[in-house]
C-alpha cells in the first residue's frame, strides 16, 4: 500500500451518507461486484463532525483487494447493510480477482 495514506478507515461519500442514515447500519459486509464469495466485515463509525467512516474491517478488505493509492472504488448499497464494491485501477480499468466470474 502506498506510504503516507491511512488505511484504518474511509470515509464514507455524502450520497452513501445519506442513503445510510436512513437504515443506521453499524456492521456492514463489503463484498466485491461479481464476486462468487467473500463477504467482508467492517464496521460504520462516526467521529465528532457526525462523517461516517468505513472501519474496523477496511484495511483488511483493502489489502485483500489490493488497492492503492490511486484506485477508484464505487460502492453501492443494497440496503440490507451490504456494500458491492467495484475496483478501478488507475487507468480506470475494472480490477477482476479470482473469484470473479465472467462479468
Amino acid at each position: 500500500m502506498h506510504q503516507g495514506v491511512s488505511w484504518d478507515r474511509l470515509r464514507m461519500p455524502q450520497r452513501i451518507i445519506s442513503i445510510v442514515d436512513r437504515q443506521e447500519p453499524r456492521h456492514v459486509l463489503l463484498r466485491v461486484f461479481g464476486g462468487a464469495i467473500g463477504l467482508w466485515p467492517a464496521e460504520v463509525m462516526f467521529d465528532d463532525e457526525w462523517q461516517k467512516f468505513l472501519h474496523n474491517g477496511w484495511r483488511r478488505f483493502a489489502r485483500s483487494h489490493a488497492i492503492e493509492a490511486g484506485h477508484f472504488v464505487v460502492f453501492k448499497y443494497d440496503g440490507l447493510g451490504d456494500f458491492i464494491v467495484k475496483v478501478f485501477d488507475e487507468t480506470m480499468c475494472r480490477c477482476h480477482y479470482h473469484s470473479d466470474k465472467n462479468d
